[in-house]
Formats: C-alpha cells, sequence, structure tokens
C-alpha cells in the first residue's frame, strides 16, 4: 500500500517546478540527487535574495528551503513568499533543533520541517504528506483546452503531453484570470488590470504577451475579439 502511494506521488511530482534553497554546497549536492528521485526541474540557490527574485519572476509548485542563508534568511523569505502566495507548500530542511525557532517557523507558514541530517526516507513521508494536504491527485482540477492543452487549477500550471509547460508570471496570471472566473471571454480593459495593474487603454503589452505564448505552444488558444478582448478555446466534447 505504501509503495503504491510512493509511485502515485513520484508520478505527479515528476512533474513540479521545484525552488531549493541551500547555502551549504556539499549538503545541496547531496538533497539534489535525493530530490531528482521526484522531481525533473529543480532550480537551486544558496542565498535567500537570489530565491526572492527567481520566485517573484518564475512559477514554482514546490519549495524546499534552509533556515540559516546569506543576505536574507530562511524566515524572511518565507515571510516574503507568504505575502502573495498562500497556498504553495513549503518544506523547511534545518540543522536547528531550538523549540523557539521551530515556532518562528510553523507561525511563518510551513508545510514540513526535516532536521538536517535527514534521509531519502524523511523526504519521501515528507512529500506523501504534502501531496495529501493539498489534494494534488484530484483529477477534478484539470480543466481541458483546445489542441490537447490541460490546465491544471490545484497547481496553476499548463500541461502539453502530461508535461509541464514552462510560464512566465504574467502567461500564468492569463489563464487564472480566464479560467478561476469560469469566463470564456475577458475585455482587453480586465486583462490590463489583472495582469499589468492597470488600465491605460494600451493593448500593446496584451498582444505581446499573447504572441509569445501563441510561439511557445505552436497553437493560438487565445482567441481574438475585434474590439473587445479575448477568449479561450476549451476543447470541444
Amino acid at each position: 500500500m505504501l509503495n503504491e502511494k510512493i509511485l502515485d506521488v513520484v508520478r505527479y511530482t515528476k512533474n513540479f517546478d521545484i525552488l531549493y534553497i541551500e547555502d551549504n554546497i556539499e549538503v545541496q549536492d547531496q538533497t539534489y540527487k535525493m530530490l531528482k528521485s521526484f522531481f525533473n526541474d529543480i532550480t537551486t540557490v544558496n542565498n535567500g535574495k537570489e530565491a526572492i527574485e527567481l520566485f517573484i519572476n518564475n512559477e514554482f509548485h514546490l519549495i524546499i528551503t534552509d533556515l540559516v542563508m546569506p543576505q536574507i534568511d530562511g524566515i524572511s523569505f518565507i515571510e516574503f513568499v507568504r505575502k502573495s502566495n498562500k497556498k504553495i507548500p513549503i518544506l523547511v530542511v534545518s540543522a536547528h533543533d531550538d523549540k523557539d525557532f521551530f515556532l518562528k517557523t510553523i507561525n511563518s507558514g510551513i508545510d514540513g520541517y526535516l532536521l538536517k541530517p535527514y534521509n531519502l526516507e524523511q523526504i519521501t513521508s515528507m512529500l506523501i504528506n504534502i501531496v495529501e494536504k493539498y489534494n494534488t491527485l484530484n483529477e477534478s482540477s484539470f480543466i481541458y483546452l483546445e489542441n490537447d492543452l490541460i490546465w491544471d487549477k490545484q497547481n496553476n500550471r499548463l500541461l502539453k503531453n502530461n508535461e509541464p509547460v514552462k510560464l512566465t508570471k504574467n502567461e500564468t496570471k492569463l489563464f487564472q484570470l480566464f479560467i478561476n472566473t469560469n469566463s470564456e471571454t475577458k475585455t482587453y480593459e480586465e486583462i490590463e488590470d489583472f495582469i499589468f495593474d492597470n488600465c491605460d487603454e494600451n493593448t500593446k503589452k496584451i498582444r505581446n504577451l499573447l504572441s509569445r505564448l501563441k510561439s511557445k505552444l505552436g497553437h493560438e488558444l487565445f482567441e481574438t475579439l475585434y474590439s473587445y478582448g479575448y477568449c479561450i478555446k476549451y476543447k470541444k466534447d
């Protein structure tokens, strides 16, 4: 039963984009090898400042972070993430076992805590808990789009041939705007206000965004509605 659960988790987490922060290069290398059992796409960094920059400009499905790091510490990094994203799972790995220190991380909003040194079995157990907590194996979160594209609402990612498509932050927000509001059409003003936080009646930024997305997908998933806005194309029955 446990082995089946692990296989289910691995099938799913293989498609995760994760951010892993660890300043000790030896520990980073060892942990990276263990994480490769679960993830194909792992972005590693060794300080909190660079981690914030990566988080701002990319879309991740899981964060694994140390606490004692140069420039910006792990707790400050977690607090920064939680200001804009309350849902992304965060797993802390640390050598600290001090009770007060542990409580600070819990209050910052983490989903798991591993004490160093840890092993593959402990990482596996923690990932099982995270998957079960967020119900990420729930198929009902999948929205089927034209050209065999699938939007995973639970993890805010686009799948093509069951593989994740690397999206920018603004591209992700575009899908969220259309799908999370259950609307096939959006005006230029709605798109500008949601994605770019303004409405200056200049559609150039939207056109550029959709042009790059079309090139990336090899398909025009968002259709222009003349003098109005755009509509998203769902899979036809």
